[in-house]
């Protein structure tokens, strides 16, 4: 009987634990709420689907007429709809549960091709996981977050002295060139790919310029790689739909703010929320003052504007645990090796015997951690959860119920999933306006719109053209004759804005959570089709608790259910 040699228990022992730490990244990513815009993603990538074509326009919308939609979601869009016709919500989440060990896994694979060791690499399972995780939701974003990480791992394994020290010999990795048509495929994926060109042009930019400054060699052939790597980027980046136009619409809308979008915020650093992006801070700092490593600065320089841009941005903080994870590889192995070379002075050599039992209990600990793991991800791999006490499911039942149709005035955060009931349900219903924001609206219609829903708010949280004219909550209540208004309760604002329009519109349904007006000539007269008597309508403050599986759909009296196809 052959026995199992120490090199092999170690390299079996090492596979386990780097499965347990994916998995702890995993379970620590999985989330399973859904996103205000997974309905709209959905749908619209299964209307791709279905009619062999993007679509050139606005869809779904009463706000506009053939207004022109470039969609910078395309391929993530597919993507969902894709898994959701195959296998609903279970097949999205295990979509989401293998794009996370890719991201975890990239940078963990790039740290054990540069040799780091175990510890090291759960260090960077955690800092990737705790600044990522508070974004890590089904939508586009995670292809964005992908090829970030796939870039960065690229750079830092293809471009010489990018993590380590320069070598003297100028050898610029194949993988390298894998960037154009992965940029290629982001620029389809989602908008972030402008981050993504950010990040190379200045990587790049600062290895020529280090080259530079200390008149190495090298300086020129460096010059002529990157930029022709870079040209070759930007060409692949054309290849869209829409060419240039995707580009100069991207840099238009970016040059407006949106701090109605709670992502674009900034980053609340004096909250628990901030604690990841400090321990990054300090991790950081302590890590590149006690390593023996060379700092490479064209990197940290990189991770330190990237850093600029998270705390203005917060959405942007995965890309800083993204640059962490590979730029401090080498400084914390270092520390890492410093500490345990401390250990084995102070406790001094084991015996083999003794060495033999702590792979055993090593491997027993692994194997029971990662059981363990594993049965607290399953659940999370079995439904996406909708909130009641975030998503007007009862106010959506009611309408379902009473046939309540047209053209709806829809808030913002509930508008896409309004839009995926509608097309279950009610295919000629409309809404306005959506999630989609400046891709499918013009700046003086969201402005009109978020006159009511918000309110005339001071710029910094709400930015309003100058060109919409003055301010009037009231307008999107007459603009192209909606026939419903749909909001939460908490608006104060809409509240009083509609009690004060009472004249002209109805309360139709109420709930903790949820008002539905309707337009007293179509629903509050009794000679209306339409019309809605006093005893049909559900005017109330029962609670709206718990969560509903997706996509919660309001549960009809048809015998064939229309699916969402």
């Amino acid at each position: 009987m052959t026995s199992i040699s120490p090199s092999e228990k170690a390299t079996w022992s090492q596979a386990l634990w780097l499965t347990v730490f994916l998995m702890f990244g995993l379970v620590s990513m999985s989330h399973s709420h859904a996103d205000p815009d997974l309905w709209g993603h959905v749908t619209y990538g299964k209307e791709v689907l279905q009619d062999g074509h993007l679509h050139e326009s606005t869809t779904w919308s009463y706000a506009v007429d053939n207004f022109r939609w470039i969609n910078h979601e395309n391929i993530a869009e597919l993507m969902v709809a894709a898994a959701d016709n195959l296998g609903g919500q279970t097949a999205l989440l295990l979509v989401k549960s293998l794009l996370t060990l890719i991201l975890l896994g990239l940078p963990m694979w790039a740290a054990r091709k540069r040799g780091a060791g175990l510890l090291t690499c759960f260090i960077i399972i955690l800092a990737l996981s705790l600044n990522i995780s508070f974004h890590w939701l089904i939508r586009p974003h995670m292809l964005s977050y992908i090829c970030g990480a796939a870039l960065i791992t690229i750079l830092g394994m293809g471009l010489p002295g990018a993590v380590v020290a320069q070598p003297d010999a100028l050898r610029f990795g194949k993988s390298l060139w894998l960037i154009p048509p992965l940029m290629c495929f982001w620029t389809n994926s989602h908008g972030g790919y402008l981050a993504g060109a950010a990040i190379l042009m200045a990587w790049l930019g600062l290895d020529a310029i280090e080259l530079l400054l200390r008149k190495d060699a090298r300086f020129r052939p460096t010059v002529r790689h990157h930029a022709l790597l870079f040209a070759a980027t930007v060409a692949a980046c054309m290849i869209n739909p829409y060419a240039i136009e995707l580009h100069t619409w991207m840099l238009s809308s970016l040059g407006r703010p949106r701090p109605e979008i709670s992502e674009w915020a900034p980053l609340p650093l004096f909250t628990v929320n901030g604690l990841p992006f400090w321990g990054l801070l300090l991790g950081t700092i302590l890590s590149v003052k006690k390593s023996d490593q060379p700092i490479r600065w064209p990197g940290m320089i990189v991770m330190a504007l990237l850093s600029w841009q998270a705390v203005k941005h917060y959405r942007h903080l995965p890309f800083v645990a993204m640059m962490a994870s590979t730029m401090l590889v080498p400084h914390i192995e270092s520390i890492v090796q410093q500490t345990l070379a401390t250990l084995r002075e102070r406790v001094g050599n084991t015996r083999t015997a003794e060495s033999g039992k702590l792979h055993w209990a090593s491997g027993l600990a692994g194997t029971l951690l990662l059981l363990a793991l594993t049965v607290t991800q399953y659940p999370r791999q079995a439904t996406v959860k909708v909130d009641r006490g975030f998503y007007p499911v009862n106010a959506m039942q009611f309408m379902a119920d009473h046939r309540l149709e047209g053209r709806v005035f829809v808030t913002f955060n509930w508008a896409q999933y309004a839009l995926a009931v509608f097309r279950d349900s009610s295919p000629s219903s409309r809404v306005a306006f959506d999630g989609r924001f400046r891709t499918c609206y013009p700046q003086h219609v969201i402005d009109m719109y978020f006159d009511f829903i918000l309110g005339d708010l001071p710029a910094s949280q709400r930015y309003r053209s100058a060109d919409s004219g003055p301010f009037d909550p009231t307008a999107a209540l007459d603009y192209n004759s909606p026939d419903l208004v749909l909001f939460e309760r908490k608006r104060k604002h809409c509240v009083d804005t509609m009690e004060a329009c009472s004249d002209k519109w109805c309360l139709l349904y109420q709930d903790s959570l949820a008002q539905l007006w309707g337009r007293r000539t179509k629903y509050d007269t009794p000679q209306s089709q339409s019309y809605l008597p006093a005893h049909q309508r559900h005017i109330g403050d029962d609670p709206q608790e718990g969560t509903v599986a997706w996509p919660a759909f309001p549960v009809t009296n048809r015998t064939t259910r229309v699916a969402l196809k």
